[in-house]
């Protein structure tokens, strides 16, 4: 009997969280056997020159919102709680001393951020720590993804993240988009949960414009 647990980590800034973010996790859970899945709000993007524009405690609130309806997964304020960048090794690394060695954990991350995942701080230790799981988003098709791997990498370590990728829906969403809808007073349907897009109105973020 395998008494492993299975955890899957998904971090971001969440500015703000969007259909994409709640729908995609929980599939991605699904097919990679995970028993447990943690949202992991970042603090501060070490990667990103800009901190995010809305502040943690919006940041959390818009996403307890969003994930109302999916009882699985679970918040974790790690980042939050800790100063400074929010270094994914600094967080695996507790996760792992809180859960036990009876934990395995999946990291979940874009097909950008593989890209980059040689910028991230002591990421071979990440590896030891996580495997990775590459979700594919637009632009990132499959084919987009391989050749931007074959571009940067050896034949051998492309395919060994090609062999990371988990089967989901491709959703052409993300929260840049929905800032930019929200500076000229669009309407979110279909983007974001209609209780985030209540939030976002309701406390006047992302100096967006309302309709009369």
């Amino acid at each position: 009997m395998n008494d492993t647990t299975r955890i899957l980590v998904y971090g971001g800034t969440f500015d703000p969280p969007h259909l994409a973010h709640v729908h995609l996790p929980p599939l991605a859970a699904d097919r990679l056997n995970c028993d447990r899945l943690l949202f992991v709000p970042a603090r501060v993007n070490p990667l990103k020159t800009a901190n995010p524009l809305a502040d943690d405690a919006h940041r959390l609130a818009m996403l307890t919102l969003a994930l109302n309806e999916t009882p699985d997964a679970e918040l974790c304020t790690i980042e939050l709680e800790r100063d400074g960048p929010s270094y994914m090794i600094d967080t695996l690394r507790e996760l792992r001393a809180r859960n036990g060695r009876n934990s395995a954990f999946v990291l979940l991350i874009g097909a950008d951020q593989a890209l980059e995942f040689h910028k991230w701080k002591d990421w071979q230790q990440i590896l030891e720590l996580a495997e990775p799981a590459v979700m594919l988003r637009p632009p990132w098709s499959r084919q987009r993804f391989a050749d931007a791997l074959h571009q940067q990498l050896s034949d051998d370590e492309a395919a060994w993240w090609l062999d990371h990728v988990v089967d989901v829906p491709m959703m052409d969403l993300n929260a840049t988009d929905v800032r930019n809808r929200l500076a000229v007073g669009a309407d979110l349907d279909g983007m974001v949960d209609p209780a985030v897009a209540q939030y976002i109105r309701t406390h006047q973020l992302y100096a967006q414009r309302q309709p009369a």
